[in-house]
């Protein structure tokens, strides 16, 4: 008799425990507690492949198994009120508590004195912690005194209070990004959201696909696209935190997946990778650490490649003045002025554009590449929560245990997440591997080879194209 769903969830989570355990004690390894701060050190445990895919399955069971058994009315209570949780790490996070508590040290800190350097009403910063500490983000150690913890270490800018404080325009320069994500997810995107149902119902804007009318544009009373929006003397401080919060975006993945989704070391020496929208390098200064014989050129917009420029002098220095790495600005809906491009890489760019703009954008491309150009789209894959018999070339079909979600439910949300922030900032969209195959064609190109990397999806897939 098969066994229940309670138990089938309970089952895979204790196979998936003892599978870590199991390993962790094999390698000599440690599982990182909660409690301690994050390092790279620790952090290094939970990367491992094995423990991730039982992670995995541990967190898409958790998951189900709490909409199982909770009250219904209680599951939905936590649903519509999880907007507290955001509002409460933003400001926990813009108000630098979690590098006040970094310098006060495991012993941790009364809420009156971590007031009284943030100039924020004890009374009131005391209930924002202990919601996000009922969350397991930081930790009350006892009544009213905080500790940061694995999870809000993770925000930790670095970077000493006093310096904080004294320059907050450089709060995220040279950090990690995860603050900077935080900042701008809670903040402009958040506002955003708020205005979906606002933007379906209006007739004005209910079949909008361009990118200026979107939900963040109304949030904002703005009549521009977002990209103008951000370059707005007033918007200074979030568009130096847009850029960083990318970094974080990218931390999120593994560090060495940009250098595995496609044969870079089969392009001959002085082979040119043009990295279109490339922002300010991240993707082409990693690859061009591990493949120095290849020349790469980053577009962006004018002010973010001078942020570019900046970030290049801090991370490798060298390349600016060899050469070897460039910046370009250029506007992707203009005629690609690089001619003899081996490869042109669009990291997360087509999910900022509807099909009609992303295949401007690809035609573009097409029309600069010769027979042997390539094309490598690096964006998330969705998948349905159903059974899905579609075949989809190159991507391999998740099979998680019944009877969890087709696609991992939680466990695989960020896509999903993702995918609402695009309709939300530009009345965009992650796409299927299907609807990946239409625009694609539909600008001249031909979709051969799919890297997913890994059978699980935490590692954006690389989609290789060559021209049709």
């Amino acid at each position: 008799m098969p066994p229940s769903a309670l138990r089938a969830l309970l089952n895979i989570i204790a196979d998936s425990v003892e599978a870590i355990e199991r390993h962790c004690a094999s390698e000599g390894l440690e599982f990182p507690a909660l409690d301690d701060v994050f390092t790279a050190e620790n952090e290094r445990t939970r990367l491992d492949s094995v423990v991730q895919d039982a992670a995995t399955l541990i967190t898409a069971a958790s998951y189900q198994l709490i909409a199982t058994v909770q009250q219904p009315q209680t599951t939905i209570f936590t649903a519509i009120t999880a907007y507290y949780l955001p509002v409460s790490l933003r400001a926990a996070t813009e108000t630098n508590v979690v590098e006040i508590l970094r310098e006060a040290g495991p012993q941790g800190l009364h809420v009156k004195e971590i007031a009284k350097k943030n100039n924020v009403d004890a009374a009131k910063l005391t209930r924002l912690m202990r919601y996000l500490a009922t969350h397991h983000i930081f930790k009350e150690l006892s009544p009213d005194t905080y500790t940061n913890n694995r999870l809000s270490s993770v925000c930790d800018t670095g970077k000493p209070v006093n310096d904080l404080f004294a320059k907050p325009l450089e709060k995220y320069d040279g950090t990690n990004g995860i603050a900077a994500l935080i900042g701008h997810c809670t903040d402009d995107d958040y506002k955003g959201a708020g205005y979906i149902l606002e933007h379906l119902q209006d007739p004005a804007t209910a079949f909008e696909d361009g990118p200026v009318r979107t939900p963040m544009m109304r949030a904002f009373a703005s009549d521009t696209d977002v990209w103008t929006w951000f370059e707005q003397p007033f918007n200074q401080m979030r568009l130096k935190r847009f850029g960083v919060a990318m970094d974080g975006v990218s931390s999120m993945q593994p560090a060495d997946s940009i250098l595995r989704g496609f044969d870079w070391g089969s392009l001959l020496p002085g082979s040119v990778v043009v990295d279109v929208g490339g922002g300010i390098g991240v993707s082409c200064l990693a690859l061009a650490k591990a493949h120095p014989h290849l020349r790469y050129v980053v577009q962006d917009r004018p002010s973010v490649v001078e942020l570019g420029k900046k970030h290049c002098e801090q991370v490798l220095p060298d390349a600016l003045e060899s050469g070897y790495v460039q910046y370009q600005a250029h506007d992707f809906f203009e005629p690609q002025p690089v001619p003899d491009a081996s490869v042109f890489v669009l990291k997360q760019i087509t999910h900022d554009w509807s099909d009609p703009y992303a295949i401007r954008i690809l035609k573009h491309l097409r029309n600069a590449a010769s027979d042997s150009t390539k094309l490598v789209l690096i964006d998330s894959i969705i998948r349905c929560s159903c059974p899905d018999d579609t075949p989809v070339k190159g991507v391999p079909k998740l099979s998680p245990p019944s009877p969890l979600l087709a696609n991992l439910g939680a466990a695989n949300i960020t896509p999903y997440s993702i995918d609402l922030a695009m309709f939300v900032h530009f009345n965009a969209l992650e796409r299927t591997i299907g609807h990946l195959v239409e625009i694609t064609k539909s600008a001249g190109w031909k979709i051969i080879e799919v890297n997913s990397l890994d059978a699980i999806g935490r590692c954006l897939p690389h989609i290789t194209a060559v021209p049709a």
